[in-house]
């Protein structure tokens, strides 16, 4: 029987396996406004036009950071911050 953790990085696996970053960029001041969010958080897009949002919680309450981590360099790690206006 799968674990609930297993069960929801099974679905996330599905979604993003084989995916292809086509840029990064900070969501703009218009965006954000449409969400109602006050930060600007980091937009991942895929080259099929997919993307992701970080979000600061589940509800999409604000945009929130992320930490990036090289995991063969263990020293080599950055905080993806939001901006704000």
């Amino acid at each position: 029987m799968r674990t609930k953790d297993e069960t929801h990085s099974a679905k996330f696996d599905k979604l993003l396996r084989g995916k292809k970053i086509n840029s990064c960029r900070y969501m703009t001041r218009e965006e954000a406004d449409q969400f109602g969010w006050y930060k600007r958080p980091l937009i991942i897009v895929f080259t099929d036009e997919s993307y992701i949002i970080l979000q600061s919680d589940d509800e999409g309450n604000e945009g929130g950071a992320a930490l990036y981590e090289d995991i063969p360099n263990k020293e080599n790690y950055h905080v993806i911050y939001t901006i704000s206006p």
